[in-house]
């Protein structure tokens, strides 16, 4: 009863923390904007099974997302509090499923809640757990398949096989065949590793096998029957193969790539991380268990083409569970030299966030400035002064401090930068046909439902600017336009309006598009131009 109320307490307080602020989060461009114009389309088209946008049939993530944001729209309407409901739940959720492993594997209370502390304030969790993107839901289906498959595997508990196989079919749902693959084959390899062919049988549990098809195969298969080869070569060909075998970012295409970002992800608990990883190996089960999710996590994003900051995210999980460990490691030896391995990183990523704040031209930062230099000094007083116990507490409570001035302060100002909802006053002077000149902004469409067109000057290629294959254009489902075209319909004096974002200014001015417009009003980082 006791831990049944450590855990509400638990969900409550790291809900409370993912949704603060949110509602004052706008929807951003160019990725969450898809997600949230697809959902809103699914509500007013009464589609829901097949996502659209712009209209037309798309398949570039399955259907989890934009059912969880279905509902939330369907409840809360079509507010930015209701975009960012489905992060934060998952969010909530993954704090709640990794302090229960926690707890199962310790039997620890403060453990447990430390484990929670780790996860809910590490930097990628914050992040992701704010956004409107499937890799929250990944990384809590992800986390239970493999809690599950680990305790159905070492303990023979047939049950947690079948929790884990209806886990897998939510990370299918969520993200495709990785959802299954990936677990399966780090499975494999851990049965392997540990020379146990029990191990290798109870991974094929006939149950946990039926569950999975009957969950994750019926909106797949209604797929197919919809829409036919049109689905099989959207989903599985442009977005899942060809990201693994064609870069989307050339310029992040380097094998150092998660080296790099693994260890900033998990700030400010980065140093008992990585310390309990390379301090606490052994041929332990648990040991070989964790070093594979973590290893094979990297290895197999590694060597895809595509890189995105957010695939080695679920290498997270087993890295926050061996770091705490790794503090409880550094408390019982009672060394305040070794101490450094926890404030050290903690220290550096709240100096990293204050040197930012200099650097940025957005956000009031005044709090920021004040709370900083209070926690590095109450830190390094508690280490000190060997009041060990304080320490992740400090470092707990500082960071969510920090968290809470930068949402407040400064992520709504660059969420504004990165929406197109500070150009909606634009609307009251538009005329005509809408276009996007240089880069479409598909939130502008989700808030304002007027549809839009985009448009380029001639000559211009932005998959060689990009240096990567054209083979990305068809990620592209918006409307677009001739210029030339466009260009005569100026000369025609056909009703119409050109939306410019900033980055652009410069390059409209020269284009062929200027001399047969007028300046309309500057709306937030947008320029509208209409017909002379």
């Amino acid at each position: 009863m006791q831990r049944r109320y450590i855990f509400i307490c638990l969900a409550v307080i790291s809900l409370a923390f993912f949704l603060s602020g949110n509602s004052a989060l706008p929807v951003t461009d160019p990725v969450e904007s898809n997600y949230a114009l697809t959902a809103k389309e699914m509500v007013l088209s009464g589609n829901w099974i097949s996502p659209q946008i712009y209209g037309i049939y798309w398949y570039d993530k399955p259907i989890a997302i934009y059912w969880l944001l279905s509902l939330a729209y369907t409840v809360f309407g079509f507010t930015d509090f209701a975009s960012r409901l489905p992060g934060a739940i998952f969010g909530m959720a993954s704090v709640v499923i990794t302090s229960w492993y926690a707890m199962r594997r310790t039997k620890n209370t403060v453990l447990s809640i430390l484990t929670a502390a780790m996860t809910a304030t590490s930097l990628e969790v914050w992040a992701i757990s704010h956004s409107i993107i499937t890799d929250q839901l990944l990384f809590f289906f992800t986390a239970g398949t493999m809690f599950f498959s680990y305790i159905g595997l070492t303990e023979g508990k047939s049950r947690y096989m079948i929790a884990a196989y209806a886990m897998a079919a939510g990370a299918v749902l969520t993200k495709g065949p990785v959802g299954i693959v990936l677990p399966g084959l780090f499975l494999l390899i851990f049965a392997a590793l540990c020379r146990n062919a029990v191990y290798g049988k109870r991974i094929f549990n006939p149950w946990g096998i039926f569950i999975f098809f009957i969950l994750a195969l019926p909106w797949y298969g209604i797929m197919y029957n919809l829409h036919g080869q049109a689905f099989i070569d959207g989903f599985l060909g442009l977005n899942n193969v060809v990201r693994a075998t064609v870069s989307e970012h050339p310029q992040m295409n380097v094998w150092y790539y998660y080296l790099v970002l693994i260890p900033v992800s998990l700030l400010p608990w980065t140093g008992p991380c990585l310390y309990a990883l390379w301090k606490r190996r052994s041929r332990s089960d648990e040991y070989v268990f964790m070093t594979v999710w973590t290893l094979g996590t990297l290895l197999f994003y590694s060597c895809m083409a595509t890189k995105y900051p957010t695939y080695s995210y679920i290498a997270n999980i087993p890295l926050i569970l061996l770091g705490t460990l790794g503090i409880q490691d550094i408390y019982n030896k009672d060394s305040r030299k070794l101490w450094t391995i926890l404030t050290g990183p903690a220290i550096f990523y709240w100096l990293l966030l204050l040197t930012a704040s200099f650097f940025v031209s957005w956000g009031n930062w005044w709090w920021l400035y004040i709370c900083i230099p209070l926690s590095i000094l109450m830190v390094v007083f508690s280490q000190w002064q060997r009041a060990y116990p304080a320490i992740p507490v400090l470092i707990t409570i500082s960071t969510i401090i920090i968290y809470s001035i930068i949402m407040q302060q400064g992520l709504t100002s660059f969420y504004s930068y990165r929406s197109a909802d500070n150009a909606l006053p634009a609307a009251d002077h538009m005329k005509g046909k809408l276009f996007f000149y240089g880069e479409f902004r598909t939130s502008f469409v989700y808030y304002s439902g007027i549809p839009a067109t985009f448009v380029e000057n001639p000559g211009t290629d932005q998959n060689a600017a990009l240096h990567r294959s054209n083979v990305w254009s068809k990620k592209h489902l918006y409307k677009q336009e001739d210029p030339y075209a466009l260009l005569q319909s100026l000369q025609r004096k056909d009703p119409l309006s050109i939306l410019v974002p900033e980055k652009f200014y410069t390059e409209y001015e020269h284009s062929i598009f200027i001399s047969q417009t007028r300046f309309a009003g500057q709306f937030g980082n947008y320029r509208l131009y209409t017909n002379l």
